[in-house]
């Protein structure tokens, strides 16, 4: 039985079901793929993961601490694996950030830390698309993060940017790449939120691979 639908209309619609699968895989965590791990005060960082139908190469894992406070510890995924930081932003491959909550963070109060990260790397005339993405961002950090919870951001080229609390997508999935260089920036620039936490996941992701580890952060 003929569809009725025009070849235009028929591409359209294969596009639209193609970027929906994907969205559908995207807005899943990620599903570790090795039994081989990182362990980081008890959470566990599989070498490797799947996400969004691609598989990601785990960079490395740390400790995110403040003051004297353990507050979460991360590992950094990508589809390319890099130990240049810059590397690591720059490209348009697949990547995720999983967080593994150690103590008890609220909202806002986790909103309010990116937002400063972000403000510290963001571009130079920064367009108003990207603002109101990191605004739209910032706002689906609605439900306070306990001990135990997981939240992963994860980046796939042609689909976006999307946060996972807990197994559950927050929001919508955010297009294009400006979101995800953004968030990269902010743990693995110079300006980085989290010098220690940089050093630990750039120093393993060095000795698994035999490369220098890139120094110089101005925190």
């Amino acid at each position: 039985m003929a569809s009725g639908l025009r070849p235009g209309e028929k591409n359209m619609r294969n596009r639209i079901v193609t970027q929906l699968g994907t969205l559908a895989l995207l807005a899943s965590s990620t599903v570790p793929l090795s039994a081989q791990t990182q362990t980081v005060e008890g959470n566990r960082y599989p070498d490797t993961v799947e996400a969004g139908g691609r598989t990601l190469t785990l960079v490395g894992a740390g400790l995110r601490e403040w003051w004297w406070f353990d507050v979460y510890t991360m590992g950094a995924y990508a589809e390319r694996r890099s130990c240049d930081p810059q590397m690591l932003i720059a490209t348009d491959r697949a990547k995720s950030l999983p967080i593994d909550l150690l103590r008890d963070v609220d909202a806002k109060t986790m909103a309010s830390a990116l937002e400063d990260a972000f403000e510290r790397n963001l571009p130079p005339h920064t367009p108003l698309g990207l603002r109101s993405q990191i605004d739209t961002f910032l706002g689906y950090f609605r439900k306070d993060l306990e001990k135990g919870d997981r939240m992963e951001v994860t980046y796939v080229p042609g689909v976006g940017t999307a946060l996972i609390q807990n197994q559950e997508q927050q929001g919508w999935t955010l297009a294009g790449k400006g979101l995800a260089d953004l968030l990269w920036s902010s743990y693995f620039s110079a300006s980085t939120c989290c010098a220690s936490l940089k050093k630990q996941i750039l120093a393993q992701c060095s000795q698994a691979t035999g490369s220098p580890t890139p120094t110089g952060d101005r925190r």
